[in-house]
């Protein structure tokens, strides 16, 4: 059965509801029998536990040794081992009883979970036992126990019922549940599949687990969260292609393709030209050592049992054929091992044993995740049995299996007081080396191989046994550890034996075993490493650890795991590996990239891009390497542009896209990418000189390290303010060629107070003033992340550029029209693909563009006229956008309000220009078409609908009445030079109405004629429910001013097209007009509504404010002009109504009733307005969303008043203590925090009251002394 999106989504479903079921069964087991609470995290006294049995009352001690053996270390209190032990035992009893259901599903075992109490064993078992086991339910535990106790064998981790992780079971009613969700019909067929283990592992932590943790920090705090971030199950077919590639592969070479792998491998890649050297001798098998050092649910370990089987069995014919002693042993001489002939009767009983040879001698793996080992273990036990069953050996002959070689990566134990009880019992040297062994694996759950202990032991043994590990000394060091080791191992067990009567006893010996079989591991040398490493940043904790021992590649864990790959394969061994492919690319992993070609060699790499491990939000490459360096060739798979579902099919086919490459095709690209996709006439390009950063400066900008407090969108701040608030190009949406800033920068003082917070954070002001030489010149600009596509744009002067930007500078203003047109032609995109194919372009991509001025010049001309049609498009369409600092006013033509042909007109002149610009420049440079990709301009869509418009349209309207903008306006043309296209953005839209600086009159700036109008109220309106609104009739108002005569016909189209009924409603309803007008105003994750609807609590009365008019007089004009009139005007209504006593009709009832009812809501709004208004006293520069915090009672918008609500929460605790409106609020507190935090004195002006910490003394070396103690 496929493990197809729907099939997983059933069995997820399963694990969740067993998950819940069981962690709600053991947390009330804890709390009601064992004292327990995994809630408050409390543990109650042994003793007050009169109200169990004895046998409750041991496991009662055993559950608080297990949590203070968790707790030792102390990076985990009470609660979370309660959390721990509830998880983990959960945990078992769903993998056990899983691990049931399988083993019937392959005949292994008698029915036993299978349709529940009724199942065959169980009846069979209650039979025999008859009424002596108590009732049904208490028989059927005893019955699971003896089932768990048979498998014990075979399987201790997980079947072993005095584990720590196995001492709660389900009571009767819990265990029903479980069972009907395992026996549910849906998923009865996933039983029979080998990976269903390994999707229950996966699935027993959810999506939001993993999105909690990730939101809680970037890094993983610890290992449990290193492991749960990365339980991302393998696809089969990657499996097969990775293990068919290595493990096939080497057993190909060996035989000189005489073997049936050929054919059993379906993804073993043999080129039809491929002629193996012919086999002289083989490896005993016994000897092949396969790792998988980040195993999880081992799936790449069952599939290579597959191959390991057939390996055997070629291996006995081998040796039949040649004689005993014909297969080599090299890496195992001191095994002695006989031949396989000498070893069995016959061949019969040589397969037989197969499967538990391959446990105990060929599959390793390693886990940080205890689970993950413990189902690791189970799946290979499985794999074995299926091996037995389907070659009918009974169980009675199986043979039966050692321990095998999956290591669980735990800690090593914390519990001072049994180290040194143990310590006390060993020779003092031993004691040395266990207690120096401990301290060596202390970062074992975070690291697992990554701990280099095969590297750090030898130095341990030299400071206990005093050898010096090179010479004759080496096989000192060896035989002395191997010594030592031996009684370790020793000590420890009969520790653990003597120490029954402390149960924590026993967790410490286990765990140091486990540390020491760690050791053993990571001293062997593989013939095959593969592997699904995680991925992302480390955790927190290892970070000294891995910068030390992985310089090149510690800052994302995959690249340490492939660089520690390297390291524990032999010399002929090889690689397979799943990870993401930045690797290829990335600046920071180069040296990665050269250690593959130093210490191997890349053999096969498929590139195959998202969706391939499960959920995991990553672009992945599937790809081999090997140590043998006979052959440097390199066969790639470009599967990015494949449906998914071809993904398989293509990587088994031979004949496939696959293309060959040799290091020398990239090394002449800048940092040396494996750019596998480029055609090679694309790759020959940078085989000239000429390169984009000899003609152009290109670099990123800075950072503000807290964009909340220091960027502002640009209607948030006064017009007349350019002088402290800059123009600041940031990342934003994917718009080719052209694209106004919105954002500014806080810049008084030359950034004082930004750059004082970037020193507070960092020790200077570095990566604030980062590429400040290049700033406020005209150049051109692109995001560095691009969603749809890369698209550079013009960067006019006057502006700061940020980090998530790139800032391109030409030696020449000329050089810009044409430039820009090259950066977004198809010919540059491909070649910027040789640095990734990436949503984030980084400057190395454009300063390595192999095309030269040279190449460019005798078409600049025309390039620069095509860049110019763009840009003067797209700045049109710009100045039809509100929120853009170049508009003028929306796109209506006479009444028509439709605007589709507009933005059609748009869109076409910018892909042209685009396409034009390509076709000029492949000619130039010599490239064809064929090699291109499409312009990433026809991602971008400038469409703007009939709704939007008529919405942006109705807006306009708001910002007339409020005396924004200029309604005698006329729309921008293409007169202007293209010289003048890079001047600095204006302060004030050109459609804008300013104030005069002569008079208190709203003047049109630039008008043919002055359009002034009365300034009084000219920032607020108010409105009324159900009644003739002013703010209607204003709007209506400005629609007559603009369409004359067709108002009406204006007004009718825009409520059809926002399906409202009227304006009333569409301005009276939260989530009409204030919620459209909140989303088209919400941008660069900044929330800044202008028009502030301040409400009654039923919305029955409005007062709309104007931000930009906001001042401290603005909640008493509020009160004075709006509420208090019409509080009167209601009033005497009342008066009125009340005073016809007896004569009031049953309509004067109702209306006297609703009068009084909008009376105390009008009183209710004065009396909040006269609370708030007294200490109210806004500031713009504190931006919007500040400014609007203490009004957050009065706003009927939910999502908004919640948004207002937490920042005035935070504003009172503290958190924006920079804003100009808590020093009105909390002046003591805001003046204590400028003494020691310099820019927030210097925010509130109050910078003689910062006091400058004294400088830490600096270090000094001293002379080393001669002749003394060192």
């Amino acid at each position: 059965m496929a493990f197809d999106q729907t099939t997983r989504n059933r069995l997820q479903r399963f694990v969740n509801d067993a998950r819940r079921v069981l962690e709600e069964e053991f947390t009330r087991q804890l709390q009601n029998d064992y004292g327990m609470d995994p809630n408050a995290g409390t543990v109650a006294d042994l003793a007050s536990l009169r109200h169990i049995n004895d046998a409750q009352r041991e496991t009662a001690r055993i559950l608080r040794d297990t949590l203070a053996h968790y707790t030792a270390s102390g990076d985990m209190n009470a609660t979370q081992g309660l959390d721990r032990i509830v998880r983990e035992q959960a945990f078992t009893v769903l993998n056990r009883l899983a691990a049931l259901r399988m083993a019937e599903a392959r005949g292994l075992l008698v029915e036993s979970v299978g349709n529940g109490f009724q199942a065959k064993g169980f009846q069979l078992y209650a039979r025999l036992a008859g009424t002596g086991l108590g009732e049904t339910g208490d028989a059927y535990r005893v019955y699971l126990f003896s089932v768990f106790d048979e498998l014990a064998q075979d399987l201790p981790g997980l079947f072993e019922r005095y584990s720590p992780q196995g001492r709660l079971f389900p009571r009767e009613a819990a265990l029903l549940q479980v069972l009907n969700l395992i026996n549910d019909a849906e998923i009865a067929p996933l039983w029979s599949e080998d990976e269903t283990i390994g999707w229950i592992y996966q699935y027993f932590n959810s999506k939001e687990e993993r999105k909690a943790m990730r939101d809680a920090s970037q890094a993983p705090r610890n290992s449990r969260e290193l492991a749960v971030r990365n339980q991302f199950f393998t696809p089969r077919y990657v499996v097969e292609f990775l293990v068919d590639n290595t493990l096939g592969r080497l057993w190909f070479n060996a035989t000189g393709g005489g073997t049936d792998l050929r054919e059993r491998c379906q993804y073993l890649l043999v080129k039809p030209d491929e002629q193996p050297q012919a086999a002289t001798k083989l490896r005993d098998p016994r000897t092949l050592k396969l790792l998988d050092p980040a195993c999880g649910s081992m799936h790449f370990g069952l599939y290579a049992f597959d191959l390991f089987v057939e390996i055997y069995r070629e291996a006995w014919a081998w040796e039949h054929h040649h004689g005993p002693g014909s297969l080599d042993v090299p890496t195992q001489p001191d095994a002695a091992l006989k031949p396989l002939s000498q070893t069995y009767e016959d061949e019969a009983a040589f397969l037989r044993d197969v499967p538990r040879l391959i446990i105990e001698h060929n599959i390793y793996g390693v886990d940080i995740d205890p689970r993950a080992a413990q189902i690791a273990s189970l799946a290979l036990w499985l794999r074995a049995q299926r091996a037995w069953h389907d070659a009918g050996v009974k169980a009675k002959d199986r043979p039966l299996i050692g321990r095998g070689h999956v290591v669980a990566a735990i800690a090593p134990p914390a519990e001072r007081e049994l180290r040194q009880q143990f310590a006390a019992n060993l020779d003092s040297k031993d004691a040395e080396l266990f207690e120096k062994t401990l301290q060596m694996l202390k970062g074992l759950p975070e690291l697992g191989v990554l701990l280099q202990v095969e590297r750090e032991l030898p130095n341990l043994i030299r400071q206990v046994y005093v050898g010096k590990g090179t010479g004759l000394f080496a096989q000192q060091e060896l035989e002395n550890w191997q010594q030592a080791e031996a009684r370790l191992r020793e000590a420890l067990t009969e520790f653990a034996q003597a120490a029954k009567s402390t149960y924590q006893g026993r967790l410490f010996a286990q765990d140091a075993l486990q540390g020491l079989r760690l050791i053993d591991l990571c001293r062997e040398v593989f013939d095959v490493v593969v592997m699904n490493p995680p991925f992302g940043l480390p955790a927190a904790a290892t970070k000294s650890h891995l910068t030390s021992a992985y310089p090149d590649t510690w800052k994302d864990i995959y690249a340490a795991f492939i660089e520690r790959a390297l390291q524990l394969l032999n010399s002929n061994g090889m690689l397979g590996a799943i990870t993401p492919s930045m690797w290829q690319y990335s600046r920071q992993l180069r040296d990665l990239r050269q250690n593959l070609i130093d210490l191997g060699s890349p053999r096969l790499l498929v590139e195959v891009g998202n969706g391939v491990m499960d959920d995991a939000a990553v672009e992945a490459s599937i790809w081999t390497a090997s140590k043998n360096r006979n052959d440097d060739e390199l066969w790639s798979l470009d599967l990015l542009k494949h449906p998914r579902e071809h993904r398989a099919e293509l990587m088994r086919d031979p004949g496939a896209s696959w293309i060959k490459h040799r290091a020398e095709d990239f090394i002449r690209v800048a940092e040396a990418p494996y750019c596998h996709h480029v055609p090679k006439n694309l790759l020959a390009l940078w085989k000239r000189t000429g390169r984009l950063e000899n003609v152009a400066r290109i670099a990123k900008g800075n950072t503000t390290f807290d964009d909340f407090r220091f960027l502002r969108l640009w209607y948030e701040v006064p017009a007349g303010s350019m002088d402290k608030w800059k123009p600041y190009r940031s990342g934003g949406d994917f718009q080719p060629f052209f694209a106004a800033s919105r954002l500014r920068i806080y810049w008084e003082n030359d950034g004082a107070a930004v750059r004082a917070w970037g020193a507070s954070k960092h020790g200077s002001d570095a990566q604030v003033m980062q590429s400040s030489e290049l700033w406020f010149r005209a150049g051109l600009g692109y995001p560095r992340v691009g969603t749809l596509g890369f698209g550079v744009r013009v960067a006019p002067a006057g502006e700061i550029f940020s980090g998530s930007s790139v800032f391109v500078l030409p030696e020449l203003l000329a050089m810009n029209l044409p430039l820009l047109a090259l950066l977004n032609s198809s010919p540059a995109l491909a070649l910027f693909e040789a640095h990734g194919r990436h949503r984030r372009t980084e400057t190395i991509a454009l300063k390595d563009l192999p095309i030269a001025w040279d190449d460019l010049a005798p078409i600049a001309d025309q390039l620069e006229k095509i860049a110019a049609s763009a840009v003067y498009a797209i700045r049109e369409w710009e100045s039809t956008d509100e929120t853009n600092p170049l508009f003028i006013r929306p796109y209506f033509d006479d009444s028509n309000i439709e605007s589709q042909g507009f933005s059609e007109g748009v869109f076409q002149q910018v892909t042209s220009a685009a396409k034009n610009a390509s076709a000029l420049i492949a000619q130039r440079i010599g490239v064809s078409a064929d090699d291109l990709p499409p312009v990433d301009a026809e991602n971008w869509s400038p469409l703007i609908s009939l709704g939007e418009n008529a919405s942006r349209i109705f807006s306009y309207l708001v910002g007339v009445t409020f005396y924004r903008w200029n309604p005698t306006a006329a729309r921008i043309g293409c007169s202007i030079e293209p010289s003048r296209l890079f001047e600095p953005t204006p302060s004030t839209p050109p459609g804008a109405m300013v104030l005069s600086a002569q008079s208190s009159s709203a003047v049109a700036k630039g008008s043919a004629g002055k359009h002034e109008v009365s300034q009084r109220n000219f920032g607020m309106i108010d409105h009324e429910s159900g009644q003739l609104s002013n703010f209607a009739s204003r709007v209506r108002g400005a629609l007559v001013e603009i369409f004359g005569s067709k108002a009406d016909e204006v007004e009718s189209k825009i409520c059809t097209a926002l399906s409202i009924k009227d304006l009333e409603t569409y301005i009276e309803k939260p989530t009409g007009f204030f919620a459209d007008h909140l989303k088209r105003y919400t941008s660069n994750r900044r929330n800044a509504p202008l028009y502030w609807p301040l409400s009654t609590s039923s919305g029955s009365y409005t007062v709309w404010v104007y931000y930009p008019s906001l001042s401290s007089q603005t909640l008493y004009t509020a009160i004075n002009d709006f509420v208090e009139p019409k509080l009167k005007q209601v009033g005497d209504d009342v008066t009125a109504l009340r005073n016809k006593g007896s004569a009031r009709t049953r309509d004067d009832e109702k209306q006297f009733e609703t009068l009084q009812a909008f009376e105390l809501e009008l009183i209710e709004l004065r009396d909040t307005l006269l609370k708030l208004a007294p200490t109210y006293k806004p500031n713009h520069d504190d931006g919007v969303q500040i400014s609007a915090a203490p009004l957050w009672p009065l706003f009927r918008h939910k999502p908004w008043q919640k948004v207002l609500k937490d920042t005035w929460a935070k504003l009172e605790k503290g958190d924006y203590d920079w804003a100009h409106l808590a020093m009105n609020y909390w002046p003591e507190r805001v003046r204590e925090k400028c003494k020691t935090d310099k820019s927030l004195a210097i925010a509130h002006g109050l910078e003689d009251l910062y006091i400058e910490p004294e400088a830490a003394p600096k270090k000094t070396r001293g002379r080393k002394k001669t002749g003394g103690d060192e």
